[in-house]
């Protein structure tokens, strides 16, 4: 009998000192707020050494591109002020959803953040079912707004945006213009352009705005709808030859090119580039990106290597980003009742 009570004694004590007594309960459990106190604590702590290792950049599109060429020059500056490398990483295909897809779905730590094009990001989730949602990312900052532009060959028969409208009228659905996916921003921009001023075309969708100018300038098209930053230089050297813009003013620097509401066209059209992260980034790291990133874009070498490249910088707060978005869905649900894309 006192070998039993002994045993019983020593079975005790080895449950009381591993932990497998039993524990009191209540109506909120002590696990649980020690928990949610670690998981802030945590937060906090990885706020406080971010980043510690290179910082991945999607983008959703081939190099050479508008996007990729604005990135590329975020990341050159950011080299002279950050700690970490911002590291390009390209995931071109399905008219951006490809790469869209993977950022929305990367780990929300920080360390995968990326570039969304606006209008294309949300045009593509209205008109087919998209691996992602654009609730999907996190806004960080607007970072580029790329006015958009009506471009054909220089040694075109088309000199003025009249002679383009006009030859269209005559010979319905012979023009055709390249763009950068089918409902991706510059189809929209091109099909806007064909409902307002009553005339058809032939739309013939690319990749991305490398493919789109690549077969624009092999002349396997007769025009394209692009970012100013994509042609500029290409209009000044002359082999390519901007018709009008999509604009509401004149642009800076080509003061000669007419807008399309001098013309008689209300159709304002550009794309933005914004830089998120995917949803459930804490945000703390948010904050953190956001500061980190606006420092560089503010720096005069920064402005300088982006007005090298015709990039127009213009800046907006993640709050501000957010609400641009929810309006452009607001745009595109109105403007598909009009246009066939």
């Amino acid at each position: 009998m006192k070998k039993l009570i002994a045993l019983l004694l020593l079975v005790v004590m080895v449950l009381a000192s591993t932990g497998c007594a039993p524990q009191q309960t209540s109506d909120t459990p002590a696990s649980t707020e020690t928990t949610t106190s670690e998981n802030a604590e945590q937060t906090e702590a990885s706020a406080d050494v971010f980043p510690n290792k290179p910082i991945e950049v999607i983008v959703a599109y081939k190099a050479g591109g508008g996007t990729d060429r604005g990135a590329r020059v975020l990341s050159s500056e950011s080299e002279k002020h950050l700690e970490q490398p911002l590291v390009i990483i390209n995931k071109p295909g399905a008219d951006g959803e490809l790469g869209f897809t993977e950022l929305a779905n990367a780990k929300p730590d920080g360390y995968t953040i990326g570039f969304i094009n606006l209008p294309t990001f949300v045009s593509l989730t209205l008109n087919r079912d998209t691996g992602y949602e654009v609730s999907g990312v996190e806004p960080i900052m607007n970072y580029v707004y790329d006015p958009g532009v009506l471009v054909v060959k220089g040694d075109s028969e088309w000199t003025t945006l009249e002679d383009f409208v006009a030859y269209a009228k005559e010979n319905p659905e012979k023009i055709t213009i390249s763009n950068n996916g089918t409902g991706a921003s510059n189809h929209i921009g091109a099909a806007h352009l064909e409902y307002e001023a009553g005339i058809k075309v032939t739309h013939v969708p690319f990749g991305g705005s490398s493919d789109m100018l690549a077969a624009l300038r092999g002349d396997h098209v007769n025009a394209t709808v692009a970012k100013l930053s994509e042609v500029a230089q290409l209009h000044e050297s002359g082999e390519l030859r901007i018709l009008a813009s999509f604009t509401e003013d004149t642009l800076p620097n080509f003061e000669e090119i007419p807008t399309l509401e001098e013309k008689g066209y209300e159709i304002y059209f550009g794309s933005a580039r914004a830089i998120v992260a995917p949803q459930g980034t804490p945000k703390e790291i948010i904050t953190k990106l956001h500061d980190m990133l606006k420092v560089v874009i503010d720096t005069p070498e920064h402005m300088e290597a982006a007005a090298n490249v015709d990039l127009s910088i213009q800046y907006m707060s993640p709050e501000e980003l957010k609400d641009f978005m929810v309006k452009t869905e607001e745009y595109l649900k109105d403007v598909s009742t009009k246009l066939d894309y």
